[in-house]
């Protein structure tokens, strides 16, 4: 594949904040989906914002919180394996030295882009894979779709997180050390509703992980939703909760009888949670403090979690499907959470920026552990719903998280842009979801926010577009884009990029999909002093196999919904994760789905450690303690 960089220049708008709302318009929602795993639950077409005219969200509403804890190690599921099953290599199994190295040398090269094309620099530096294994592949999930991958490296140990578990990894050997199921890790403060659990356990998705690299802890989120119940006992579809808030766009006005008399049959709504866990020591292995936060109006699907953090305070946030879709967030003492103690949460409701024309959607908050926090600004952004285009994105600034905080948004004006058309596949009519343009991270490095999302692009004028990724870099003290680039080639999807920027380097971690390419895991870059507006090096880290059609009449594929990356504490690479299509083709109309694989790669510039990191990582002053084992 011939990834490369648009030849066109970076615009930035220069439009200024003209546009506001007296009412919301209907959240365009085609292709979206629930953000996890297929299902029953709601969708909606109408959008609540803060009514006062002007004001970005209702709030703050405090809440106090208690949690529990949990040993990974006690709760750990290690099936036996059968005797065939134990002759063949499985995810996370121990390599050798000669394995790894095989490895090594296989991701080093002649997998790199096939060419230098057109806006591609000179004298750029390669990227390399020091070290890749197989993470938890379908097989050994309990089956839903898609994975929801995520990473966090620490200093011995790696985390994948993926519906619908946890697995803890060796990170140099790959071997697989435990893996827990999201259920048990947060059974502690999960409470059974009256009338039993709809799918007979609680439903935990959409996890995320991060690394909090100043005090050394792994952090998971996820959500728990236990759909509605009718007066006569039954579930509650997703076309019935979609009749409360009067359809999908088109099929109807908000408050018709339908609406009303759906909503008045229900015995038990439907509720939603955030989750979070966090690990007591750098060691995952050993205890988790525990939380559930829920919503303040608990009366929907708490959707596509977002997770985020800075020096004082964990940041949540959601698409929230309930009588209306609304975005909301909470701010939670940090200090409280690491210590297993009562914890303060803040919450804001019905984010919406009155200043532009379009609905906020997806807010990603920011990974910045050595900044922000009670003194500083944390920092949160989103890119507005296209319909059919948009042209900004929303930029949050929060302050005084745990005492009285104070949110503000700001818009950043950017190059048009459009809802991607989703993937090609070879030997399939099938097509891969490229799952829009919603931002699908948001890094801190220094002073700029990294982000990037996945938008329609006609790489030949032509008219026939693509799913394209565009990046942006902003610069928190002028809110504006002072860099951004397109990446891709005609003709071929790319999509689902998660970010990070750590000293000097930024990587996109992404899948690649066409008539010509198996869903695939690649990677792209660049280091500061590199040409603006473009990605230096690109690589793949592992090629799809063959088509993804998992059938269940289904004529879109569900893929990713988002991807992981993690700056490594001790030596400043990027471990990556993501999914690919595996060699293996099972029937669409049989039993058992066909699979997705995921693979885990531990990525850096110029093929050795840390390409121009330094111990404060951009971010500022954190030590290098030694937990290896």
């Amino acid at each position: 594949m011939d990834g490369k960089n648009s030849g066109r220049e970076s615009e930035v708008n220069d439009t200024n904040d003209g546009f506001h709302l007296d009412r919301r318009r209907a959240l365009q929602l085609t292709g979206l989906g629930i953000g996890s795993m297929a299902v029953p639950g709601l969708g909606s077409s109408s959008v609540r914002a803060a009514e006062e005219d002007g004001k970005c969200a209702e709030g703050p509403f405090e809440r106090t919180y208690s949690g529990g804890s949990v040993n990974f190690g006690r709760i750990a599921s290690r099936p036996k394996r059968t005797a065939t099953e134990a002759k063949e290599a499985e995810a996370g199994e121990p390599a050798s030295e000669r394995e790894i190295e095989a490895s090594r040398a296989h991701g080093q090269h002649g997998r790199h882009r096939h060419e230098q094309k057109h806006g591609w620099g000179d004298n750029e530096d390669e990227l390399s894979i020091l070290t890749e294994y197989d993470g938890v592949n379908a097989e050994q999930t309990s089956g839903g779709v898609p994975s929801d991958s995520q990473i966090a490296a620490g200093y011995g140990k790696v985390i994948h997180a993926l519906n619908t578990q946890v697995a803890v990894f060796n990170k140099r050997s790959g071997h697989k050390e435990l893996s827990v199921q999201l259920n048990d890790i947060f059974a502690p403060v999960i409470d059974e509703p009256e009338g039993g659990y709809v799918y007979g356990e609680p439903f935990v998705f959409d996890p995320r992980a991060r690394y909090d690299r100043r005090e050394n802890r792994f952090v998971v989120a996820a959500v728990q939703y236990e759909p509605g119940i009718t007066e006569d006992g039954e579930i509650v579809t997703r076309e019935e909760m979609e009749e409360r808030a009067g359809g999908e766009p088109g099929e109807g006005e908000e408050g018709e009888d339908g609406a009303e008399t759906a909503a008045e049959t229900l015995e038990r709504p439907p509720r939603g949670w955030w989750l979070v866990a966090v690990s007591e020591t750098p060691n995952p292995n050993g205890e988790w403090n525990v939380y559930r936060i829920p919503p303040l109006d608990n009366e929907g699907l708490v959707d596509y979690p977002t997770l985020g953090l800075d020096r004082d305070a964990i940041y949540l946030a959601q698409n929230f499907f309930g009588e209306d879709v609304s975005v909301t967030m909470v701010t939670l003492d940090k200090e409280a959470i690491y210590r297993g103690r009562d914890t303060t949460g803040y919450h804001f409701t019905d984010l919406d920026n009155p200043n532009v024309e379009r609905d906020d959607f997806t807010l990603q908050p920011a990974l910045q552990p050595f900044s922000g926090g009670q003194h500083a600004t944390f920092y949160l952004l989103d890119s507005t719903f296209p319909n059919p285009t948009a042209s900004a994105l929303t930029m949050w600034e929060l302050t005084d998280p745990l005492d009285d905080p104070t949110l503000e948004c700001h818009t950043v004006p950017v190059e048009e842009f459009a809802y991607p058309p989703t993937a090609e596949q070879p030997d399939s009519e099938k097509r891969i979801d490229t799952l829009g343009t919603r931002q699908m991270n948001l890094d801190y490095n220094d002073g700029s926010l990294w982000t990037a999302h996945t938008i329609a692009y006609d790489w030949n004028g032509n008219g026939e577009t693509v799913a394209a990724i565009k990046w942006y870099e902003v610069d928190t003290r002028t809110r504006q884009v002072v860099q951004s680039g397109v990446y891709g080639e005609p003709g071929t999807s790319y999509f689902i990029p998660t970010i990070q920027s750590d000293g000097d380097t930024t990587i996109i971690t992404h899948n690649v999909s066409g008539p010509d390419t198996y869903p695939s895991m690649a990677v792209a870059g660049r280091t500061e002093w590199y040409d603006r507006n473009k990605l230096e090096d690109s690589i793949v880290v592992e090629e799809g196999k063959s088509r993804y059609d998992y059938g269940e009449g289904e004529e879109v594929m569900r893929w990713g919904d988002y991807n992981g990356i993690s700056v490594d504490p001790l030596t400043g690479t990027f471990w990556t994760v993501s999914q690919y299509s595996p060699d293996i083709d099972i029937d669409p109309g049989a039993e058992e789905r066909d699979p997705y694989h995921t693979r885990i790669a531990e990525i850096t510039f110029g093929g050795g450690w840390g390409h121009g990191h330094d111990d404060h990582g951009g971010h500022g002053d954190h030590d290098d303690r030694g937990w290896w084992d």
